[in-house]
């Protein structure tokens, strides 16, 4: 599934299916707002109540005002690590998130250097999953 702004694809992991949706949310705070609306309507559609859920990308959210709002859908970030992706060459915000339902996070990093930061001006978000 594809809409503007957001992939919806599963995934066979451990014999378990994992829904993972990416999204790219706007720059205006009441339009961040109304994404993650549709987004919740989303997954109340597709996505069962009881499967393991991810949904990454850039939150553009450098004010971690979407915590609660995504909370409310059931799904939390990272807590204790410090992430910042934005700008990749000097990166001192928090833009790009991974959020997560039925699962928790072992470790999460931000790969630092050159090659990373000429590929895009965010740097990526890597974490490692467990159920």
């Amino acid at each position: 599934f594809e809409q503007r702004g957001l992939l919806h694809v599963h995934l066979l992991v451990d014999g378990r299916e994992v829904h993972v949706i990416v999204v790219h949310l706007g720059l205006i705070h009441a339009s961040r707002e109304r994404q993650v609306q549709r987004l919740g309507h989303h997954i109340a559609r597709e996505v069962p109540a009881d499967a393991p859920l991810i949904v990454a990308g850039d939150f553009n959210d450098c004010g971690a005002q979407l915590l609660q709002p995504m909370a409310t859908l059931g799904l939390s970030t990272f807590d204790g690590f410090h992430l910042p992706t934005f700008p990749s060459r000097l990166p001192m915000l928090e833009l790009d998130r991974i959020y997560v339902r039925g699962m928790q996070a072992r470790s999460a990093h931000v790969p630092r250097g050159r090659a990373w930061s000429r590929m895009s001006d965010h740097l990526p978000l890597i974490a490692e999953l467990e159920f």
